[in-house]
């Protein structure tokens, strides 16, 4: 049996201490200049000087005792210098590895190695290391083989398309708010005051259009917007997808280079997405749910960002064997029918356009914020009216080794791909209405740690029952 044997990159002491970088090594090293430059020195500074030795000794000591192995069967992870602690996973429990490789990591020759597994806690990487580059690229190749891929490359144009269409105004006000306070604390300016003055005074040049408020708002909205889409830009910059046997590799990112491996039986479901923004370029993304994958809860792997059609299901021939959604139970095909999917639009409609009235009724002075926000909901509610109509088009549900559901998800569409054995339920919620009607809703779960799911409407009930007993208990 053959057993290779890998140790920590000495870089991972960075790792090891960057959670205490703002709180106590920065302010020891700005006393330590404050020192240089007055003479002076507080008991404060030297507590927080010896806490700071300490740190860095016990990194060192946790960076030589961790080290890595790899044979046919297994991986194993050492770590710690007092409390010894040993992780073996078995190659075919991996769910998927990756590597990532920032400015500094090039700097050094060193990667980010993380392994990750379906029993590790939900939304946490299981583990993750410091390692060489050229040791990080003989594990992979140690626990998923070195065959030939095909690798398929995505423009900047599909890139940016899917960069616009899951971008946030929240997420960037998130991401960069915290950056912009701590950056201003460690320099002594206050970046946050100087921020909200340059948005104010962009937003004053609309006062004669809309009032103040309603401007300070959306420069807010555009600012956060902006910097979502310009971070999740330059994060999938250059990426492309390499499949090879039962493995799936993507690699993308501009100033921190990822690569993530994961073999096709650990992928749970498949997700073909449209949201708004994709609809009006005609394009459609590609996701999997992978046990254990990425930092976050629920996170997916992106295989496509943005292709038309033809070329999704291409992606899905070839990457996981699957085929567009045919035969199985749709919604009737009828004006009355269609009328019922349009229902919630048309009510938000009304709910609209009577707390609009009722609002300017109120408070006439506020005319100037109640009519704005009437129309942008107005504007939404047409969006949300045609995604409607397109559930009552394509919505579909299969059951069956290949179980396919198609169905709304907020202002978007979903298909959802997924053997039988990875469904974890299958609710049918009836109102009133749908008895009258003989019509069901059915929502489909996958079990899994993401637990995606899937509603489609408007169903006929008796059918739906006959497919569930065909697919459970006839195991056809």
């Amino acid at each position: 049996m053959i057993r290779r044997v890998y140790r920590a990159h000495p870089a991972m002491m960075i790792s090891v201490i960057r959670p205490f970088l703002f709180v106590l090594i920065l302010p020891v090293l700005k006393g330590v200049l404050q020192y240089a430059a007055t003479g002076e020195v507080t008991g404060v500074l030297t507590l927080e000087a010896f806490a700071v030795l300490w740190l860095l000794i016990s990194a060192a000591l946790g960076v030589r005792a961790f080290c890595v192995s790899v044979d046919d069967c297994r991986l194993i992870i050492k770590k710690g210098y007092v409390i010894r602690s040993v992780a073996v996973i078995r190659r075919e429990r991996l769910s998927s590895v990756s590597v990532r490789r920032g400015v500094f990591d090039y700097l050094f020759g060193s990667v980010t190695y993380t392994v990750n597994t379906e029993a590790g806690i939900a939304g946490k990487t299981d583990f993750s290391f410091k390692i060489g580059a050229k040791h990080a690229e003989e594990i992979s190749r140690f626990l998923y083989g070195d065959e030939e891929c095909v690798q398929i490359r995505f423009p900047a144009l599909k890139t940016a398309i899917f960069a616009a269409a899951t971008s946030s105004a929240v997420t960037g006000l998130l991401v960069g708010v915290p950056v912009i306070n701590n950056a201003g604390r460690l320099l002594g300016v206050a970046l946050s005051r100087m921020f909200v003055s340059e948005i104010s005074r962009a937003s004053s040049r609309f006062d004669d259009l809309f009032p103040p408020v309603v401007n300070l708002l959306t420069a807010v909205i555009v600012a956060g917007y902006t910097a979502s889409f310009l971070i999740t830009l330059v994060k999938m910059f250059g990426f492309r997808v390499c499949v090879s046997g039962d493995k799936i590799t993507v690699r993308y990112g501009f100033f921190v280079r990822r690569k993530t491996a994961f073999g096709k039986s650990a992928v749970n479901d498949v997700c073909v997405e449209q949201t708004t923004v994709m609809r009006l370029f005609g394009v459609f993304s590609v996701r999997a749910a992978v046990g254990g994958y990425g930092d976050r809860r629920g996170e997916k792997a992106v295989i496509v960002p943005a292709a038309k059609r033809s070329d999704v299901n291409g992606a899905l021939r070839d990457c996981f064997g699957q085929t567009p959604a045919c035969g199985g139970i749709e919604p009737e095909r009828s004006f009355a029918c269609a009328v019922r999917f349009l229902r919630p639009a048309r009510w938000c409609a009304i709910a609209d356009v009577v707390l609009t009235a009722l609002l300017s009724a109120l408070f006439p002075g506020a005319i100037g914020v109640t009519a704005p926000a009437g129309v942008l909901a107005m504007a939404i509610t047409v969006l949300y009216g045609g995604v409607c109509l397109l559930a009552y088009r394509r919505g579909r549900l299969v059951l069956g080794e290949k179980t396919v559901a198609i169905g709304r998800r907020r202002l978007g569409m979903r298909e959802m791909y997924c053997t039988k054995e990875r469904i974890g339920e299958i609710k049918i919620t009836r109102t009133p209405a749908d008895m009258a009607k003989g019509t069901c809703k059915v929502r489909l779960t996958v079990r899994s740690e993401s637990a995606d799911s899937v509603r489609v409407q408007n169903l006929a009930y008796a059918a739906v029952g006959k497919e569930i007993e065909k697919c459970f208990e006839t195991g056809e």
